[in-house]
């Protein structure tokens, strides 16, 4: 008789809804790490679904693909959320408010 054996975990990378709250995912590095902590690609059927850009250490951008792709910037528990698939949409409207209400940080 066969010894019974532990079934193997999925290893699909496909996820139904893309986390976009830096408290949903696995402690962050110590507060003192800087930079780009992780860039992780989520795959489905039809190719690339979200990339997920985890920042120094409560930061996170999330761009999801699809017929109507979004942006999402959060920082710890709080953030938001823009379409960004057409001329004069939410992102762009965010980036001119951006733009006009913090000349500074503009970028051209």
């Amino acid at each position: 008789m066969k010894k019974p054996t532990k079934p193997k975990p999925s290893k699909s990378t496909r996820r139904s809804r893309v986390p976009v709250s830096p408290h949903q995912h696995p402690p962050s590095p110590p507060s003192t790490a800087q930079g780009i902590l992780s860039a992780d690609i989520v795959k489905g059927k039809g190719g690339v679904e979200a990339v997920v850009v985890r920042l120094a250490p409560h930061y996170l951008i999330v761009i999801t693909g699809g017929n109507q792709p979004t942006v999402s910037l959060a920082c710890t528990h709080h953030g938001f959320e823009a379409e960004a698939f057409e001329l004069n949409g939410q992102l762009e409207q965010v980036i001119n408010h951006v733009r006009k209400h913090f000349p500074k940080l503009r970028v051209d």
